[in-house]
């Protein structure tokens, strides 16, 4: 399903857009409800949900239609289709033109029959918010410039204190753009609607001290809504396949 929800940059976007700058074909990989769907929306011209019957089977019956489509060309769930991995291989084989193909899904290709798009088709790992896509830490040193060789100054501190961390672990960093209670948002809502109270007993290691730390969950999913990082997007540009 293609989200709708205003959409708030993620650390992953940038990877993604130099590697769609070079590359004919990207698969975004990660776990299910992660957000790949909508950072992948971002940017596609035509979007096939490989997910919904009509689609698959219109697709499966002409894998040309693909090929032919104004890119960049998102196949969502295409592991729902398994002979659209190695139909965009050879196109790429045929047409390494750059940004030409988004894949996103929650699998790799499993079959000894399936090619694994070595060399053609390159995975991006897409991961849980972090605490600063979720709004919490604001970073004050760059990985990036101290590998490209920068001598940034490396200095700072924060305000969070270990109960928010406690709090982010156990929020596990899932985008939830649903409150119904169906489907795997729906599953995330739940459990932050549960409004318990749960007590930890840290020990130190030194043994001399003991610290509660106490875990509130709210009465509605607007905790997860708080950041504009957990909304999910749709792009009102792209051209969405239906029967």
């Amino acid at each position: 399903m293609i989200p709708k929800w205003p959409y708030h940059r993620r650390v992953v976007d940038t990877e993604l857009d130099e590697l769609l700058g070079d590359l004919a074909a990207v698969t975004l990989e990660g776990a299910k409800a992660v957000g790949k769907t909508a950072t992948a929306t971002q940017r596609a011209a035509t979007i096939y949900e490989l997910d919904r019957d009509g689609v698959r089977e219109l697709i499966s019956a002409d894998l040309d239609r693909v090929l032919s489509s104004p890119p960049p060309v998102l196949l969502d769930e295409w592991q729902r289709l398994p002979a659209i991995w190695d139909a965009v291989r050879r196109a790429v084989d045929e047409d390494p033109s750059s940004g030409r193909f988004l894949l996103t899904g929650s699998a790799s290709p499993a079959s000894p029959q399936t090619h694994s798009g070595a060399g053609r088709i390159v995975r991006l790992r897409m991961r849980p918010l972090s605490l600063v896509e979720r709004d919490v830490a604001t970073p004050t040193v760059s990985l990036a410039r101290l590998l490209a060789g920068g001598r940034p100054v490396v200095d700072g501190s924060s305000g969070v204190r270990l109960e928010r961390y406690v709090e982010e672990i156990v929020a596990s960093g899932f985008p939830v753009s649903d409150c119904s209670e169906t489907g795997a948002a729906g599953a995330y809502a739940a459990i932050h609607r549960r409004n318990t109270v749960g007590l930890r007993t840290l020990r130190p290691m030194s043994g001399k001290s003991r610290s509660t730390i106490r875990v509130k969950y709210p009465s509605s999913c607007a905790r997860r809504a708080r950041s504009p990082s957990s909304r999910i997007p749709g792009n009102p540009e792209a051209t969405i396949s239906s029967t």
